[in-house]
């Protein structure tokens, strides 16, 4: 919608006067603002650029030298283009001084043959100025419209980038701030132009380069850059360069309007499983609830899923790797993550997987229907109680645990830390004053059932060495590790002692960070 220096030439008027370039025929995509005619010598001072410089060439001087001079300064002031009459008024013929001048400056010098109404040709230039920018006008408002329309029917940054390589008929690149892409539309190899692209998004850009580039703001900080590559000549990448900064301000609504909706739907959510784990709603007023906040959890079977999150972790925000399923609900409760899911035939690893990776591991429920919702609650705890124990930390469904499951339930008072005490206090009480603690040692001799053999090959020990290790454990505890029912109690008791050092109470009071 750009208006050239050749535009010019097109007219009516300047036609019929014979118009012919001197010079600058390689500059004829200049930009004409408006038209000007003078016949003044320091015209120049009045210039602003962009001036289409009409004169019948009575101010340019008499001699070559003023004559350079007057071009010199046109050029210099910015003027997209120097006519000059042929009349006989000032000259018969360009001077070459002019043309000479012209050259050096890479000014476009018009030449005509003939006189010329310059109220005409500022006229009919004007005119067509004024519809160009009305016809630019229009078309902004219909960009402005498309992206506003987008953002009403709650497009996300990849339907805008879309948008906009349809807008610009060009190949549209959207990064962040640490020059990762993060969408493109158009001919991008994404694996063997990494490192050519870290090259390109670095560097500096102007619109003339061959690419549009605008920064996506957020709250007046910078979030990423939208680049447009366009086979377009540089005077019609205006309309390129205002079509990519109404985009990247709708990407910066959206990823804002994103981040506001993600941060109410997961207070929504976390209100209503707060209320589900302290007993506040029964299994049916919880899936009707969630149903009125758009997960569907249906009439079918539930799961309910915890992640445990390490007591040092401090975040509280979205889950990294979560995916969006509005037939699963979930909540970041500080120690832990809940997702209440319709089973709809998914595996187990497709429910673990609705949290993202469980690195501390946790624990999966059977499937229930609404109404025992509250047992697949305190099943899920338990299982997730138990992995915090292991040393593997791994996802562990109900099923899974065994005498685990009177544990977890004794662990809720104080019956098994009294449990504990009784059977290993004077071990634990050994340990604690020893560089060399026992527990390891009745730990795997435990685990083999009292195989002496595999328990010093599991400890990379000498056999005289456990034999000796177990004798001072017995006179500890006053207890012969010869007997079954002995070795039995004790090995609940060490499942007891795990299961209390991993809850998040024991880690949190033992003074851990």
């Amino acid at each position: 919608m750009v208006f050239t220096v050749a535009d010019a030439l097109d007219i009516d008027l300047l036609k019929d006067a014979g118009a012919r370039v001197l010079t600058g025929s390689g500059s004829l995509d200049r930009e004409v603002r408006w038209v000007h005619s003078s016949e003044i010598s320091d015209i120049a001072r009045f210039l602003r650029g962009g001036e289409l410089l009409l004169t019948a060439g009575l101010g340019m001087g008499s001699t070559g030298a003023l004559q350079q001079v007057f071009v010199r300064a046109a050029a210099h002031a910015g003027a997209a283009a120097l006519v000059i009459e042929e009349s006989g008024r000032m000259f018969d013929r360009v001077p070459d001084a002019v043309v000479a001048e012209g050259q050096a400056c890479g000014l476009p010098i018009i030449a005509l043959a003939r006189e010329v109404s310059f109220a005409g040709v500022s006229s009919q230039v004007h005119e067509i100025l004024t519809d160009k920018r009305l016809q630019a006008l229009t078309h902004e408002r219909e960009v402005e419209s498309t992206f506003s329309n987008l953002l009403l029917d709650g497009a996300d940054y990849l339907s805008i980038v879309q948008t906009l390589a349809e807008l610009t008929d060009g190949t549209v690149i959207l990064e962040n701030i640490a020059h990762r892409v993060m969408a493109y539309v158009g001919e991008f190899d994404e694996e063997a132009g990494i490192e050519g692209w870290d090259r390109h998004a670095r560097g500096l850009h102007s619109d003339d380069s061959g690419c549009v580039r605008r920064p996506v703001l957020m709250r007046g900080q910078p979030w990423g850059w939208i680049h447009v590559f366009t086979d377009r000549p540089a005077t019609e990448r205006a309309t390129a360069a205002f079509a990519t900064e109404r985009a990247a301000a709708a990407v910066a609504i959206s990823l804002l309007t994103d981040r506001s909706r993600e941060a109410r739907d997961d207070q929504r959510s976390t209100a209503l499983i707060t209320r589900l784990l302290i007993g506040d709603l029964s299994g049916a007023e919880f899936v009707d609830q969630a149903g009125r906040l758009g997960y569907q959890l249906g009439s079918g079977q539930i799961v309910v899923v915890i992640a445990n999150k390490d007591a040092r972790d401090e975040s509280s925000g979205p889950r990294a790797g979560r995916q969006i399923d509005t037939g699963a609900i979930s909540a970041d409760m500080g120690d832990y993550v809940v997702a209440v899911a319709a089973e709809s035939g998914r595996t187990r690893a497709e429910l673990a997987g609705l949290l993202g990776k469980m690195e501390h591991g946790g624990g999966m429920s059977r499937a229930v229907p609404a109404s025992m919702l509250q047992v697949a609650v305190t099943q899920a705890k338990s299982a997730a109680a138990v992995s915090r124990s292991l040393p593997a930390s791994p996802m562990l469904h109900f099923d899974d645990l065994g005498v685990e499951r009177l544990l977890v339930t004794l662990a809720q008072g104080p019956e098994l830390a009294s449990f504990v005490e009784d059977e290993l206090g004077p071990l634990l009480t050994k340990d604690a004053q020893s560089t060399t603690p026992l527990l390891p040692t009745l730990r795997a001799f435990l685990a083999v059932d009292g195989r002496k053999t595999e328990a010093a090959e599991k400890l990379f020990i000498q056999r005289r060495t456990l034999y000796n290790r177990l004798d001072r454990i017995a006179a500890i505890l006053g207890k012969s590790l010869d007997d079954a029912a002995t070795r039995q109690s004790l090995l609940l008791a060490v499942k007891g002692l795990d299961l209390l050092e991993g809850s998040s109470i024991v880690a949190r009071r033992s003074g851990r960070p």
